[in-house]
């Protein structure tokens, strides 16, 4: 029995994901890139030094944080919406005025 579905029935999704991390990629500087994960819908950047995540997701039009201050280092996930894919660039934990640490 079959539970996902096959690569050539969901190909255009696969493909169209491909190729919005390379568009990204490219526009910030692949240098700045260590990682990149796709799925169908969904892009995570990871950036080589992570001090540098915020500036490059907002050079990419994300603008919406995410902290995740539960985790140790904590860190912070910049998110939005690129070419139909939710996408996300990991970041140092942003400091937030009047959050208790």
């Amino acid at each position: 029995m079959r539970t996902t579905p096959r690569l050539v029935e969901n190909g255009d999704d696969l493909l169209r994901a491909i190729e919005g991390p390379r568009t990204a990629v490219s526009e910030v500087g692949a240098h700045r890139i260590e990682v990149v994960t796709i799925t169908r819908n969904r892009m995570c950047l990871h950036p080589s030094h992570l001090p540098d995540g915020e500036a490059i997701a907002r050079s990419l039009g994300l603008d919406l944080p995410m902290d995740h201050r539960m985790f140790v280092p904590g860190h912070t996930l910049w998110c939005g919406e690129r070419e139909g894919l939710e996408t996300q660039v990991r970041s140092i934990l942003r400091q937030v005025e009047g959050v208790a640490r």
